[in-house]
């Protein structure tokens, strides 16, 4: 998750930073549908929300430029919350059926 601040103004920023990264969607509006680097479709409007099946979620990675890498700068970017999740998130209710 990305650095949080005290100001709401600079969480805005960063969520728009990780927002524009995405890759646009041809057909539909840029403003509410992306797609995150793996090619998951997000919403703007499910951020944060792990219960829709659009929602995403900010995650840092470490920069790949040499002075991003000397500087110890981060790169904020938009990820489907199966992604932050990782490959165990395939099957979300597995373990209630089990249950």
């Amino acid at each position: 998750m990305a650095r949080l601040n005290s100001d709401p103004f600079s969480i805005l920023r960063t969520r728009v930073r990780a927002w524009e990264g995405c890759a646009r969607i041809p057909g539909c509006d840029k403003s509410i549908w992306r797609q995150d680097a793996a090619g998951r479709v997000i919403r703007w409007a499910d951020f944060g929300d792990r219960f829709s099946r659009y929602g995403w979620e900010m995650r840092d990675r470490p920069s790949t430029g040499l002075l991003g890498r000397a500087f110890h700068r981060h790169t904020v970017e938009a990820t489907h919350w199966r992604g932050v999740l990782g490959d165990d998130a395939r099957d979300v209710f597995a373990l209630a059926k089990a249950a």
